[in-house]
């Protein structure tokens, strides 16, 4: 009988021990602390700034408006050791605060224009401000320059941004105001000087609401100075506010009679002029160009100066002297007139007339009727002289048409007036005077006294005869009255002083108004203002140049 077995299976069970729970919750709990404390770390940027002075990693704050929201983490050199580059992060509840347009500074004691700030930080350290922008893309981790300085504009505020152009003397310094008819509006957030194109660049901002006064149309000129200026209605000082007269400023507005014009754009380029007289003359684009010969004195006369008829001004003056190649060629120029370019602007008259007029015509044709230029003064004080255009009746048949044009520009002819006038008068009165003959007179003078002196001799004679007793009464009378009247004449008489002295004040007089006549011409000012000294004349030998 046969016997039947069966082999049993023997299964193993794995089952995890209860002592591997505790590592498993440790590092499950180690991981979730590195992952909270990388998360709760916040937002990490870069700063790059030229030093790290009093800037120190795990210790320095980034604050808004004195609150802190972030803190240094690392300061390191770059690779090239030119720049500081700052590691920072920001609070994960204060990351809407850091934009692309952010802008970082270092907050320490400073003294400036606003007085005493950052006095805070003698104490507690210096701390980074943030400045959050209005940039609405997502922030790409652009590395931020950390500046020296607060930004005189904080970026949240909204506004236009200006760029100015200036060629002229002087700085507007960073900080200076902007404004509008005396109201300040915005101020200057940058000034410096480009070297390529030699003038200085400044960037002005100006806020909302009055970032809408300015316009296309609008002009922007220097403040600063005291401004003395004398006219025909008297004199008138303006003095601007303390601050401007010690920093500068920068003034806008319309020319007088100018449109307004579009709304100007974001970063605009316009000029800076000197002044507020200058803006007024920059709305005359269109103009013809004449040249001039003066043969006065041109000292006084300055480019900018004004072209005027019968008080109305009618362009400016551009060029003085005014010379070409071909001017320099011809000698005889320098040594008789001197060239002047002036311009005759059209538009200055669309205020008096309605129809275009073609000035260049109209001034070429009057010339035939007598219209000529001339040197004026226009301030006795400063000597400061014009140009003035006006008809001279006597002139009205002596144009010359072949001096219409000369070296490729229309030429208006000149005649003398003013002082200049004045002292050819008085020149040809001199003369004239010197070509009496005094001396002659002065001898007939004395050969006439001579013989009264001996008819006064021969009268006495007969006044002591007896004769003179039988004469009738009358004719006694008469010798008597005759015998006075020469004695009043003769020499040593009070009457022969006064008329000796008399030609003598004469002639010092027209001796001494020579070379002041002489004086005026070079200088019409000079009543005024001290003329300059000028080199006495060398004597030369005969024969020599």
């Amino acid at each position: 009988m046969a016997t039947s077995s069966k082999l049993a299976k023997i299964i193993k069970i794995r089952a995890i021990s209860a002592i591997w729970i505790i590592p498993i919750v440790t590092a499950i709990v180690g991981l979730w602390i590195i992952y909270s404390h990388y998360t709760d770390r916040g937002t990490s940027f870069t700063l790059l700034a030229k030093d790290a002075s009093g800037i120190v990693a795990g210790k320095t704050v980034i604050k808004n408006r004195s609150v802190d929201i972030g803190i240094v983490d690392e300061v390191t050199l770059s690779e090239d050791f030119e720049k500081v580059v700052i590691k920072g992060r920001i609070y994960n509840d204060m990351e809407p605060l850091l934009k692309n347009d952010s802008i970082f500074w270092v907050v320490k004691p400073e003294i400036g224009r606003d007085g005493v700030t950052g006095l805070g930080t003698i104490l507690s350290g210096v701390y980074i401000e943030l400045a959050s922008g209005n940039d609405t893309h997502s922030f790409k981790n652009n590395p931020f320059i950390l500046s020296d300085n607060p930004p005189l504009s904080d970026p949240s505020i909204k506004g236009i941004r200006i760029n100015l152009e200036s060629d002229q003397n002087g700085v507007i310094p960073r900080g200076a105001s902007v404004m509008f008819h005396g109201y300040r509006v915005g101020n200057v957030e940058t000034s410096e000087f480009d070297i390529d194109s030699r003038k200085m660049k400044y960037q002005v901002f100006i806020t909302k609401p009055y970032d809408a006064l300015v316009t296309q149309n609008v002009r922007f000129w220097k403040e600063g100075g005291i401004d003395l200026a004398f006219s025909s209605s008297g004199a008138s000082l303006n003095v601007p506010s303390l601050d401007i007269l010690m920093s500068g400023g920068i003034s806008f507005d319309l020319p007088d009679g100018s449109k307004l014009g579009a709304p100007a754009e974001q970063h605009a380029v316009y000029k800076l002029y000197e002044d507020k007289k200058s803006i007024q003359d920059s709305q005359y684009t269109e103009y013809k160009e004449f040249l001039i010969m003066l043969s006065e004195s041109i000292s006084g006369l300055v480019e900018g100066a004004p072209v005027e008829y019968h008080g109305i001004r009618l362009g400016t003056v551009s060029k003085v002297p005014f010379y070409t190649p071909e001017m320099l060629n011809k000698t005889f120029i320098l040594n008789q007139k001197v060239p002047v370019l002036i311009r005759i602007e059209p538009d200055r008259l669309s205020e008096l007339v309605d129809e275009k007029i073609d000035i260049a015509t109209l001034i070429m044709d009057e010339q035939k009727n007598g219209l000529r230029a001339s040197l004026k003064t226009s301030n006795m004080f400063t000597g400061a002289l014009f140009i003035d255009l006006d008809f001279y009746p006597e002139l009205k048949n002596k144009y010359n048409s072949k001096l219409s044009n000369l070296y490729g520009y229309n030429t208006i002819e000149t005649t003398s007036t003013g002082i200049a006038q004045i002292q050819a008068k008085v020149m040809q009165l001199l003369d004239n005077f010197n070509n009496l003959p005094l001396n002659n007179t002065m001898t007939e003078f004395n050969k006439s006294l001579a013989s009264t002196q001996r008819l006064m001799n021969s009268l006495n004679q007969i006044m002591a005869s007896n004769e003179m007793q039988n004469m009738p009464g009358d004719l006694q009378e008469t010798l008597r009255t005759l015998n006075e009247t020469l004695k009043g004449i003769q020499p040593g008489s009070e009457l022969n002083k006064q008329m000796n002295e008399s030609l003598q004040k004469v002639q010092q007089m027209m001796d001494e108004l020579t070379p002041l006549l002489n004086t005026l011409n070079d200088k019409s000012n000079a009543l005024i203002f001290s003329a300059p000294n000028k080199k006495d004349q060398e004597p030369k030998a005969k024969g020599k140049k």
